[in-house]
C-alpha cells in the first residue's frame, strides 16, 4: 500500500470543487493545489487501469489529432429537421431519432463498452495500489463488500457512495472510476464532448452562443437493473422549488441542458427506458416531484396538474426510440427508468450535461462535476482554448459571480 505522511486529522476532507473552493485554509487543499497536474494525471489513472490512451494523459499532438482527424457524429439536416427550441422550450425535452450517423452508433456503442470494462476493471482492482495522498485524503481503512463489488460491476452509479469509508467518493471526485467523466478515459466520448455538432446541438437547445460544459457520466442499465425512481435536478441562482415559471422567465434562467445519447435506443416496456412528464419543468420544483413508482407520483406531484402552457393534464410518457437517439431534458423535468428485464440486453447510454448563463445577470451556475485535474489543467492554460472555455465554470469566479455553490441566488 502506497504510504501517507497524512494523518486523519491532517486531511480533512477536500471541497467538491477545489478551485472554487470558499475555504482557502484547508491543508489538503492547499497540498492538491500546489501540485503539478501530471502527477495529479498519474493518480487518478493508476496503473491497475492499464489505460494508456487516456485523453488525461494527452500531449498538444494528440490534442492536434483530435482536431483534424473529426468525423460527423449527427445528420444535422435530421437534427434540424426534428428540433424545435420553442417546442423544446414548452414540454422541456425533445427526441431527436436516428440522428446519429451509422458509423457514430458502432463507435460510440464500442467507447461506452470500453468504458464499462475500465469501471469494472477497477471495482475488481486491488485499492492499496492507488495513492491516495495525491488524491487528498488518507488511505481508506474499509473496503467494498464481495457483495456490492458484485452488484456494482456491469452497471452505473451502483457502488455505494452514502459516505467516503472505502473512498468511493474520492474516486469519483477524481474520476478514477471511469462512469464519471468518462470523456476522460475514453478518446471517442472526448470526441463527442467538444464535437462541433454537439455544441451546435448545445447551442440550439440552450437558446443561447454561451455554453458550457457541466458534467458527462456513464449511464449503463444491464440486464436485471430495478428501474430508477421519478426526480428533477436542481439548477441553482435561486430559481428552485419557487413556482411556476413563464416560458420567457424560463428561457432566461441558466439553465441546464441534459443531453442523453443512446446509439442502440431502447424499448417502452422492461429495456431499462427513459420515462418523462412533458412540462413538468416549467413548476421548478425538483423538491418536489421525486416518488419511487409511476403509481405513487401519479397519485400525489402529478395529481390535477396541468401543463401551464397547454392546460393538458400533465402525464407520464414511457419513450421507445429507435439507435441512434439523442433526448435533450431540460433539468427541471421529472424523469425516471424503466426496469430492465433478465432477458433484455444492456441498455447503453451516455449523458453530457450543458449549461448556459443567465440572461439576466450573465454569470454562469458553478461546475462541481469536472475532476480536479481537468479543471486545473484549464486554468494553468494546459488545454486547447476550446475546452478551456467550455469548462471556465470550474475554475472562474468572475464568470459565477462569486458563487462557490450552486444554491447561491
Amino acid at each position: 500500500m502506497k504510504k501517507s505522511t497524512l494523518s486523519p486529522d491532517s486531511a480533512p476532507t477536500l471541497p467538491q470543487n477545489p478551485l472554487l473552493a470558499s475555504d482557502s485554509s484547508n491543508p489538503a487543499l492547499t497540498r492538491l493545489l500546489l501540485r503539478s497536474t501530471g502527477e495529479l494525471a498519474d493518480a487518478t489513472r493508476p496503473s491497475l487501469l492499464a489505460n494508456e490512451h487516456s485523453p488525461v494523459h494527452w500531449s498538444p499532438s494528440d490534442w492536434d489529432g483530435l482536431e483534424s482527424n473529426r468525423e460527423p457524429l449527427f445528420d444535422m439536416s435530421a437534427v434540424t429537421a426534428q428540433f424545435d427550441h420553442a417546442s423544446f422550450l414548452r414540454d422541456g425535452y425533445a427526441v431527436l431519432r436516428e440522428v446519429m450517423t451509422p458509423k457514430t452508433v458502432e463507435v460510440w456503442t464500442a467507447a461506452l463498452k470500453y468504458g464499462q470494462e475500465l469501471n469494472d476493471r477497477l471495482l475488481k482492482s486491488d485499492w492499496s495500489e492507488i495513492d491516495w495522498e495525491v488524491l487528498g485524503r488518507t488511505p481508506p481503512t474499509k473496503s467494498l463488500t464481495v457483495e456490492e463489488i458484485s452488484n456494482a460491476l456491469g452497471g452505473s452509479q451502483k457502488a455505494p457512495q452514502s459516505d467516503d469509508e472505502a473512498g468511493v467518493k474520492t474516486l469519483r471526485q477524481h474520476s478514477v472510476f471511469a462512469e464519471y467523466f468518462p470523456a476522460g478515459h475514453v478518446p471517442y466520448l472526448m470526441n463527442v464532448l467538444t464535437h462541433p455538432q454537439m455544441l451546435q446541438l448545445q447551442r440550439m437547445s440552450l437558446g443561447s452562443d454561451d455554453i458550457y460544459f457541466d458534467h458527462n457520466q456513464l449511464l449503463t442499465r444491464p440486464p436485471g437493473y430495478p428501474g430508477g425512481a421519478w426526480h428533477s435536478h436542481k439548477i441553482g441562482a435561486g430559481a428552485d422549488n419557487c413556482g411556476v415559471a413563464s416560458l420567457s422567465e424560463y428561457q432566461a434562467q441558466p439553465n441546464f441542458n441534459l443531453t442523453l445519447c443512446y446509439p442502440q435506443g431502447f424499448e417502452a416496456e422492461d429495456d431499462g427506458g427513459l420515462k418523462i412528464i412533458r412540462g413538468s419543468h416549467l413548476f421548478r420544483d425538483p423538491g418536489g416531484c421525486w416518488a419511487d413508482t409511476d403509481e405513487d407520483i401519479q397519485q400525489e406531484w402529478l395529481a390535477d396538474r396541468v401543463h401551464p402552457v397547454t392546460s393538458e393534464p400533465l402525464q407520464i410518457e414511457h419513450l421507445s426510440i429507435p439507435p441512434g437517439t439523442v433526448v435533450c431534458c431540460l433539468s427541471h423535468a421529472a424523469h425516471a427508468v424503466s426496469p430492465k428485464a433478465l432477458d433484455r440486453d444492456t441498455r447503453w447510454c451516455s449523458l453530457f450535461c450543458y449549461k448556459k448563463p443567465s440572461d439576466v445577470t450573465g454569470y454562469a451556475q458553478p461546475s462541481h462535476s469536472i475532476p480536479p485535474v481537468w479543471a486545473m489543467k484549464a486554468h494553468r492554460g494546459e488545454l486547447p482554448s476550446l475546452l478551456t472555455e467550455l469548462f471556465r465554470p470550474s475554475y472562474d469566479k468572475e464568470l459565477t459571480g462569486g458563487r462557490t455553490v450552486d444554491s447561491e441566488p
